[in-house]
């Protein structure tokens, strides 16, 4: 599931290194893009997500007839979801960056970026919920194998298609964007290719339509406040972005940088929750309670112990990390500041996506999603505010450091006071 997940963070990452490649200012334009793809990379996920988690209580209560009709739900949710969203940023594409406060020459980077990439949304949803088929069978390693092909083809698709090496025609940032495109649709096509003729999974089965409406319930149920919560931190994160913009290329820079460099933290917290998340439905839908709290403490201590250990090595070797895409010293020194700041905001972050999962998993899900909408929305005014006092790009990672400590220590305190327990969203758990 690691390597699984550590796809889009690597793509995104190498998209940003041939980026750099072109100019920082590419780079950086794309890179503030970051809300936009937080659309498709970390929300539709938490619909897939949904249909893992209830497909993985069905198996764990014996209810094995409704496994089937919910992975189809997911693939149809997860499909329509992601065409919506590739029509809304096609149609929007050219017009993304200036709403964001971009100057001409640089949404014009990001208009040529996100007008291809607009379609790669549709192949995420399709993709992630056949992934996510393999994944509540605890298949991972074929999950494991899609990404892998997925990534060695993007590297030298990225640079055959920016650069117009042999057949290839030259694409500049259009190519980097169109590699990311084809070497996704290749990894649907080998989950495509393991579920259906090396599982032999059949969709066309007698009375799937109405089986499917009784399990939507249950995939919405957990789907729409896990996806509420990541949506108000997306708008945050534009919010973020519009302040960023404001402060030029070199700022624009520094946070593009650093934010793919840290992928790796994040990525590791979310692949540990999900993987606790499909252990924790199991045991719940079995009724071992001890089980899904002993999965809990596990998975906190291995992500926020990872989470420090990898910053403090980004921290102490930073000319050489941030090195990796750019010789400019002033984006070299704020990168150094940054990455300071989210040594210690990435162990935090890990106990709250841990958090937040697992209080909606066992079908308390809303306490989670209302802490969260209240303080995402209300770090909004904050941010501007410190914005204001001309704080710059190091006061606004403040901000979000506090934020990230104080949602974590809450949803740390619910999990610990219990009142979860005796919760599904399935009902009848033994």
């Amino acid at each position: 599931m690691f390597i699984e997940e550590m796809t889009g963070g690597i793509t995104a990452f190498t998209d940003t290194l041939f980026l750099s490649m072109i100019s920082d200012e590419a780079a950086a334009s794309v890179g503030m893009l970051g809300p936009i793809m937080m659309l498709g990379f970390f929300i539709l996920p938490q619909f897939t997500s949904a249909g893992t988690s209830v497909a993985s209580q069905y198996m764990g209560a014996n209810r094995h007839d409704k496994v089937i009709p919910t992975w189809f739900a997911n693939i149809l949710i997860s499909t329509l979801m992601g065409t919506l969203l590739s029509i809304a940023i096609f149609t929007m594409s050219g017009r993304l960056g200036l709403m964001l406060g971009m100057t001409a020459s640089q949404n014009d980077y990001a208009a040529q970026y996100m007008s291809v990439i607009a379609f790669n949304f549709i192949i995420v949803g399709i993709r992630l919920s056949y992934a996510s088929i393999l994944a509540s069978k605890t298949l991972t390693k074929c999950n494991m194998v899609a990404a892998v092909v997925t990534n060695l083809l993007n590297i030298p698709l990225n640079w055959a298609l920016m650069t117009g090496f042999w057949i290839f025609p030259e694409m500049g940032t259009r190519g980097i964007a169109l590699a990311t495109v084809i070497s996704f649709f290749i990894g649907f096509l080998i989950l495509f290719g393991i579920v259906h003729f090396r599982l032999r999974v059949n969709f066309m089965i007698k009375g799937i339509r109405s089986k499917m409406r009784e399990v939507v319930t249950p995939i919405l149920k957990i789907g729409i406040p896990a996806a509420l919560e990541p949506f108000s931190y997306t708008v945050q994160n534009f919010v973020v972005s519009f302040l960023i913009i404001s402060l030029g290329v070199t700022a624009m820079s520094a946070n593009t940088y650093v934010n793919r460099i840290i992928f790796i933290d994040i990525t590791v917290a979310w692949v540990l929750t999900m993987g606790g998340q499909i252990l924790m439905s199991h045991f719940l839908g079995a009724g071992k309670i001890d089980l899904v709290k002993k999965t809990y403490r596990k998975i906190a201590l291995i992500s926020t112990s990872f989470a420090f250990v990898n910053l403090l090595i980004y921290v102490l070797f930073f000319k050489f990390v941030l090195g990796i895409f750019t010789t400019d010293p002033e984006i070299i020194r704020i990168g150094f500041w940054i990455l300071v700041i989210a040594l210690v905001m990435e162990p935090f972050r890990a106990i709250n996506i841990l958090g937040g999962v697992a209080l909606k998993t066992v079908g308390d899900g809303k306490f989670s999603v209302i802490i969260g909408l209240v303080f995402m929305w209300g770090l909004v005014p904050v941010l501007i505010l410190a914005s204001n006092l001309g704080l710059g790009i190091i006061g606004i990672w403040v901000c979000m450091l506090a934020d990230e400590m104080i949602r974590a220590l809450i949803n740390l305190f619910r999990w610990k006071s219990g009142r979860w327990q005796g919760k599904t969203v399935i009902g009848n758990a033994r």
